[in-house]
């Protein structure tokens, strides 16, 4: 039985209990979303097929049977809410992401959030939403809360369910749902917190209230480092140059990119430093990376470099596809999709189109994986060539940097750019992503992996930047004038 949208809709709320028929109501969507999930992750996600991760198909039926008896116990949206994210949780994928299409009305706050840090968790209270009376100031250290460190409660609470705490970016992004709860019947789960000040240690009584999701919503980007920053290149006073990215995957804005910086390449060449800017870029083409490194660099300095860095490790290096008949239906979904998008995405739809058809000529199907021929190991150059430009270059990190974002990171860092701010967000093996995929209650969507990505942990990113930075990572005049003074360090 499929139960319709508007139904479900009806049937939030967080100020009475849902009655019987909603209760039943709620177990039906829950039951059918996570049979779907289920489903399309075996059927879609590559490392069913790796043999380097032979323990997948266990644990992923573990998985499912964990969340088929949620399912069947849950009366509210609350409930399907948590029984969807915490199965698709439980893959530890970055690709694997659920995107929710209803939420709460109300949420229950004490007037203030917890943004992760390099080093902890700070107090940090959302824009233009009034100040908490009795409640810690800006900037406070969280110590803990009812007799538990910091980490370790926002471990047990967030790990498995809303987070990866196995990854440092992700600690970074989701702490500040420690402080949030739309369950706002019933007593609070946190009631008294230790914070360090200025003035030393100070323990508060949390004073919690309800506050729309609507007005506070739009502040969270600050905290998941999902901030939005237009591609182009700035030149500075110093004579520096700042070069954001944002996602790499606005094709049409990062051509004009190219061609700005491809016009003014012998003063790029001459900037005392050059700065490019990747937070908040979580993914797209990584491509871009090697196309705007060699106008800097030279192209020949980059490849060289790029061979040269290969590993030697048949596990470390190769590309592979599912061959599955819903993974070529998902990806030629996906060519359909930037087929739409204009002429800028007509080469991005070609690879995807191309790639389903051979797919769905693959002699033996889904028996194993399709490999790429892009990623074979070519041989390595005896010398590498020198670079065009010889100028300090830093790439800005935040643990919203993901994915092919992290591809264009490790491209800079390879020609020797010096990262910093905070660890990038943790790039995964499985990649290339489809979806959406639409639940069947409508009440969200999810997007799975179709491909594996052989490469070195290094690689991966998530791990601590060359240089980190102490404070907000929105905050752009502090982190301008930061880079600008290690640009002056010899």
């Amino acid at each position: 039985m499929l139960i319709s949208i508007s139904l479900a809709a009806g049937l939030l709320s967080n100020s009475v209990a849902p009655p019987e028929p909603a209760s039943s109501a709620w177990s039906t969507l829950s039951e059918l979303d996570v049979a779907a999930v289920c489903e399309n992750v075996s059927g879609i996600h590559p490392a069913m097929r790796d043999s380097l991760n032979p323990g997948f198909a266990a644990n992923t039926e573990i998985a499912c049977q964990r969340a088929r008896t949620e399912a069947a116990a849950a009366t509210s949206y609350a409930d399907w809410r948590d029984t969807l994210s915490a199965l698709i949780m439980s893959f530890r994928d970055g690709h694997l992401t659920l995107r929710l299409a209803v939420e709460p009305v109300r949420v229950r706050w004490p007037g203030f959030l917890v943004d992760g840090r390099n080093d902890g968790y700070v107090v940090r209270y959302p824009a233009d939403l009034p100040v908490a009376e009795n409640a810690p100031p800006e900037g406070a250290r969280l110590v803990g809360c009812d007799g538990m460190e910091a980490e370790a409660l926002l471990r047990s609470r967030l790990d498995g369910r809303t987070a990866d705490f196995s990854k440092a970016p992700e600690r970074i992004r989701q702490a500040y749902r420690l402080l949030l709860d739309d369950r706002t019947q019933g007593e609070p789960s946190l009631k008294r917190c230790v914070f360090q000040t200025r003035a030393g240690e100070t323990a508060l009584d949390l004073a919690w209230r309800e506050v729309a999701w609507a007005d506070l919503s739009p502040k969270l980007p600050a905290f998941t480092r999902r901030m939005s920053r237009p591609i182009g290149m700035e030149w500075l006073a110093d004579g520096g140059a700042w070069i954001a990215l944002g996602n790499v995957s606005q094709e049409g804005r990062l051509k004009a990119l190219e061609a700005e910086m491809t016009a003014a390449q012998s003063t790029l060449r001459a900037a005392p430093y050059v700065v490019f800017d990747l937070r908040g870029g979580a993914g797209g083409n990584s491509m871009w990376g090697g196309t705007l490194a060699s106008i800097l660099w030279g192209a020949d300095a980059v490849e060289g470099r790029r061979l040269a860095a290969q590993s030697d490790d048949p596990a470390n290096y190769g590309k592979f596809w599912r061959a599955s008949a819903l993974s070529a239906k998902g990806i030629r979904e996906a060519g359909d999709r930037f087929a739409t998008q204009g002429p800028d995405m007509a080469e991005v739809a070609e690879f995807w189109h191309a790639l389903a058809a051979e797919i769905e000529a693959k002699p033996d199907g889904d028996a194993t994986l399709l490999m790429d021929e892009c990623c074979r190991p070519r041989e390595k150059p005896a010398s590498v060539p020198p670079v065009a430009y010889a100028g300090k270059v830093f790439v800005v990190t935040d643990a919203g940097t993901f994915s092919s974002s992290v591809v264009v990171m490790n491209t800079f860092k390879r020609m020797g750019a010096i990262q910093v701010g905070e660890p990038s967000g943790q790039n995964e093996v499985y990649g290339e992503s489809i979806g959406p995929i639409q639940l069947p209650s409508g009440l969200g969507s999810y997007r799975a992996p179709v491909s594996i990505i052989r490469q070195p942990r290094s690689q991966l990113g998530g791990l601590a930047p060359d240089v980190a930075w102490a404070g907000a990572m929105d905050d752009e005049a502090g982190i301008r004038a930061w880079v600008a003074e290690l640009a002056k360090r010899p």
